[in-house]
C-alpha cells in the first residue's frame, strides 16, 4: 500500500492544488495530468449530473476514469451521458455495444435500477476491467458479454492498436477504419445483435449505444430485426470511414432522424444524414424515431434543434 500511495502522491497533490486555481489552459492541464507525468492507481469516483455516483478502477490506463479523477463532475461526454441516462429511465432493456470499461452501462444501471443492461466488449483485457467495475458497484442489473457484435455468427479478426499496458478503446473489426498499423490481431467470437437478442430471450430493446470504430454498418446490418421491431433510441459514434450513406438508407426507411450531440451545451442538432467527425469532444450522434414533441417530453433541459 505504501508503494501505491507514493506513486499516487503527485497526482493527489496536484488535484488538491487545482481546486484553488481557475482557468488553467487546456493544453497545459493535459500535459500536467497525463498518465506519464502523474500516474493514478486505484478507484475513481464518477459523478454524472442527476445520477447516483459510482466508482471505476484505473491502473493508470483508463482514460475515462482518469478524466473523472482530474475533472470531477460530468468530466466525460457530458451531454451524451445525460441524454443516455434520461432515456435509460424509460427503457426496460438496454444494450451497450463497445462497452469499454463500463461508464455507459454503470450510468444506466444507477439511473434505472429496474432496467436490464447488456454490456458487450470484444477485447478480453478490457472486458476484464468491465467485470471489475460491475463487481465494485454491485451492479446486479448489468450482464457482461465478451464477443464482437457484427453481421455474422463466426470467428473474426479484431485489430488492436495499443499494447497491453493501455486499456485501448480503439479496437476494430474493420481493417480500413484506422490509418494506424495494428499492434496485434486477435481472433474473437462474433454474433449478430439479432442472434444475441434471440439467444438471450430479450423481449424488447429500448436503448442502444454503439461504439465500434468503423464497424457500425456491420452491427446495424446484423440488427435489422431488432431495430425494425423495437425502434430503439441509439447513441452512436460515426468515424469518417463509416458507411453513412448505407446506414441512412436503412434508418430513413424507418422514420429515424439524426442529431449531432454537443457535449458542452445540452444541445442536440438535427442533421439530414448521419454526421461523421473526428473532432473532439463531439463524437456522438443520437438516432431516434421519436417525434420532436416526444423528445422534448423525454429530455427536459435539452435543446432539440430540428430541421424544418
Amino acid at each position: 500500500m505504501n508503494i501505491i500511495n507514493s506513486k499516487n502522491a503527485g497526482a493527489l497533490a496536484l488535484k488538491n492544488a487545482l481546486q484553488y486555481i481557475n482557468d488553467v489552459p487546456k493544453n497545459i492541464l493535459d500535459q500536467l495530468t497525463s498518465p506519464k507525468a502523474l500516474p493514478w492507481y486505484g478507484f475513481v469516483d464518477v459523478e454524472i449530473s442527476g445520477v447516483p455516483s459510482f466508482t471505476m478502477f484505473s491502473n493508470n490506463d483508463d482514460f475515462v476514469a482518469q478524466a473523472y479523477f482530474w475533472r470531477g463532475l460530468d468530466a466525460y461526454e457530458s451531454t451524451s451521458l445525460k441524454l443516455w441516462t434520461a432515456l435509460a429511465r424509460k427503457s426496460a432493456n438496454i444494450i451497450d455495444i463497445g462497452a469499454y470499461s463500463g461508464v455507459y452501462s454503470l450510468a444506466a444501471s444507477k439511473a434505472s435500477p429496474k432496467s436490464k443492461i447488456y454490456a458487450i466488449e470484444a477485447l478480453d483485457r478490457v472486458y476484464s476491467r468491465l467485470l471489475i467495475n460491475k463487481a465494485a458497484n454491485s451492479s446486479a442489473n448489468i450482464s457482461c458479454f465478451n464477443f464482437a457484435v457484427s453481421d455474422c455468427n463466426a470467428e473474426i479478426d479484431l485489430l488492436v492498436y495499443s499494447g497491453q499496458d493501455i486499456l485501448v478503446s480503439g479496437s476494430s473489426t474493420v481493417p480500413d477504419a484506422c490509418a494506424r498499423t495494428p499492434h496485434e490481431t486477435k481472433k474473437v467470437r462474433s454474433l449478430s445483435l439479432d442472434s444475441f437478442v434471440e439467444m438471450n430471450g430479450i423481449s424488447s430493446v429500448g436503448l442502444m449505444k454503439i461504439d465500434a470504430e468503423g464497424a457500425e454498418h456491420l452491427i446495424i446490418g446484423g440488427a435489422k430485426e431488432v431495430i425494425c421491431n423495437y425502434l430503439p433510441d441509439i447513441i452512436c459514434e460515426f468515424l469518417p470511414t463509416a458507411k453513412a450513406d448505407d446506414i441512412a438508407v436503412f434508418f430513413d426507411s424507418l422514420g429515424y432522424k439524426y442529431y449531432k450531440i454537443f457535449e458542452s451545451s445540452m444541445k442536440i442538432f438535427q442533421h439530414l444524414t448521419p454526421p461523421v467527425t473526428i473532432e473532439p469532444p463531439d463524437y456522438n450522434t443520437f438516432i431516434s424515431a421519436k417525434s420532436h414533441a416526444e423528445l422534448l417530453s423525454l429530455l427536459p433541459g435539452f435543446e432539440v434543434v430540428v430541421v424544418d
